[in-house]
């Protein structure tokens, strides 16, 4: 039963006739329409000539929506006015029982297929709905609830269902004038999906410079596509190259009037260099370099809030940038490790496996290579191998070159026994090609001067000439030299990259070649760095048995 709970309602009704102040009376209410004083039905009986009643109605009679109560209390002969009180009656909930749907054509109430879901007042339904048989094109659902007695308002949402993808058979492509479907240049393809994606390389060589169009369309079930267009620049490569590159500090001194950096002319240019900061105030300024190109002006990029704070100051930074702290004093050799690349390591004493494997992994100097890439009789590439030592290949020696990299930063401590040091003797380890002598030399004091030595010192994983000679060489490293032997080619490249065989950063691959693979225009070198002539139409495999590096992988050749 459906009832207005907690409804209070006071009445204060005042008797007009003194002799029957205090006779029996009662309260009667009735339901929208007034049937009459004293036909209404009786909420309670009083004494007095005040009631107050409290009580719960039964409203369950009564149809949902908007309804009016009157009450009044009655005393023999007298009656109070009539307090009328409006009040909604919602409509009873009722259980979905069935929610249906069809497609295209509505259908009648309960001849839609069913959907399966939990029976209630309220319901939320998430289905996928297969539509395999529905035809290519637009189509619409329509879909209801139905209750024990009413259905819902029918929903409908119209969709599109669209073509299975089908597979791409050719691409063809053009420049400028459209030849004609089917017409232009083809190329072969197999792809399926709704979404493509496909990359090539197609010769603009023959275009002269200037804005061109490129024309592409595909085949698929017989049928080409519309013609997709995109428009595209052609410059000569004189026109494209990047013919110098300049900077300067905060005011522009004019196009052609900053300082110069040294590059080689070329599309692409990485230029490393150090600004000059001679002239600078303390403070904070911006850098600017430029690249100029042949015909098409140049471009501009700005390095802002650099803060300068004078020579003592960057004099001090650059100190400290070269751990200069390293110490060997007390059979106790200290290193400051401040990052965790490979390092040079030269000490007058010899080391244990157990010893430093706690925090470092060491490596030793195992070859030299030269690559001359693009066959022009001057050294492209030149990498240092190294392996890298494990347990069991006997101990460092002292006062002999190795590499070293910390497995963490900060200072280290490796304590040595007296039985195991040796004077500090400054000696020499060189190796050779018939193009060049490679010489490492260790240092037990501060070095500078390497640039004008042309001495490379390992920094940043890399062995590299300076660009300055205030820059600072610390204490038990070593520095490289390269002589030219005067044969093949000429060593020009600044820069020697490290390869760590036994380490997982090694960037060769190896490879085990097909037998029938041509030569072709591969270059082909041996592990010593020397090129190995063979003739184009030469298999790989006919090389005797060994390691090759051929277009910078390591080739097996079994």
């Amino acid at each position: 039963m459906t009832r207005i709970s907690n409804m209070l309602w006071a009445l204060a009704l005042s008797m007009l006739a003194a002799s029957s102040a205090f006779a029996q009376g009662v309260v009667e209410y009735f339901w929208d329409d007034d049937p009459g004083v004293g036909c209404g039905e009786v909420l309670q009986t009083f004494s007095g000539s005040q009631s107050t009643a409290s009580t719960e109605i039964d409203v369950s009679q009564l149809t949902a929506g908007i309804h009016r109560m009157g009450i009044r209390a009655l005393n023999g002969t007298h009656f109070s006015s009539t307090y009328y009180r409006t009040f909604y009656i919602p409509p009873i909930e009722e259980r979905i029982t069935r929610i249906e749907y069809a497609w295209d054509k509505v259908p009648a109430v309960g001849k839609g297929t069913a959907l399966s879901f939990t029976s209630g007042s309220t319901v939320d339904v998430s289905r996928n709905l297969s539509v395999k048989s529905l035809s290519v094109g637009l189509h619409t659902l329509y879909l209801r609830s139905l209750t024990g007695r009413h259905s819902s308002a029918l929903y409908a949402r119209t969709f599109y269902v669209v073509p299975k993808p089908q597979q791409v058979e050719a691409v063809e492509y053009f420049f400028d004038h459209d030849p004609g479907v089917g017409r232009a240049t083809r190329m072969a393809a197999s792809l399926t999906g709704d979404s493509l994606n496909m990359a090539f390389d197609v010769e603009t060589a023959a275009l002269p410079d200037g804005i061109h169009h490129i024309g592409l369309r595909t085949l698929t079930a017989g049928t080409w596509s519309a013609t997709y267009t995109r428009q595209f620049l052609v410059r000569s490569q004189a026109d494209n190259e990047i013919t110098r590159v300049e900077y300067y500090w905060d005011s522009d001194p004019g196009e052609g009037n900053g300082l110069t950096v040294d590059i080689t002319p070329s599309d692409k240019v990485e230029a490393d260099f150090m600004a000059d900061m001679v002239d600078l105030e303390e403070g904070t300024h911006t850098l600017y370099v430029r690249a100029f190109t042949g015909s098409h002006g140049r471009s501009t990029t700005a390095v802002t809030g650099i803060e300068f704070e004078g020579w003592d100051a960057l004099q001090q930074y650059i100190y400290s940038l070269t751990d200069t702290e390293d110490t060997f004093a007390n059979n106790v050799y200290t290193r400051q490790m401040r990052n965790k690349h490979w390092q040079a390591l030269y000490v007058p004493f010899s080391l244990s496996y157990n010893q430093w494997s706690a925090h470092y992994e060491v490596a030793r100097i195992n070859a030299f290579y030269q690559y001359d890439d693009d066959e022009d009789g001057v050294v492209d590439r030149q990498v240092l191998e190294a392996i890298t030592v494990k347990p069991g290949n006997g101990d460092l020696k002292p006062n002999y070159p190795y590499l070293i990299r910390p497995k963490s930063t900060g200072a280290f401590d490796i304590k040595v026994n007296a039985s195991q040091t040796e004077a500090e003797q400054i000696s020499s380890i060189s190796c050779s090609t018939v193009e060049a002598r490679y010489t490492f030399t260790g240092n037990y004091e501060s070095l500078t001067g390497l640039k004008s030595a042309g001495r490379y010192r390992l920094q940043g994983g890399t062995l590299t000439i300076p660009t300055s000679d205030d820059e600072v060489l610390p204490p038990f490293r070593w520095y490289l030299t390269i002589d030219d032997l005067g044969n093949q080619l000429q060593p020009s490249a600044s820069k020697v990259h490290l390869r760590i065989v036994g380490d997982d950063a090694t960037g060769i691959d190896s490879e085990v070649l097909a037998d029938d693979m041509p030569v072709g225009k591969r270059v082909v070198y041996d592990l010593s760095g020397r090129r190995v002539e063979v003739a184009p139409e030469v298999p790989l495999s006919s090389l005797p048995k060994g390691i090759y590096i051929v277009n910078h992988k390591k080739c097996i050749i079994k």
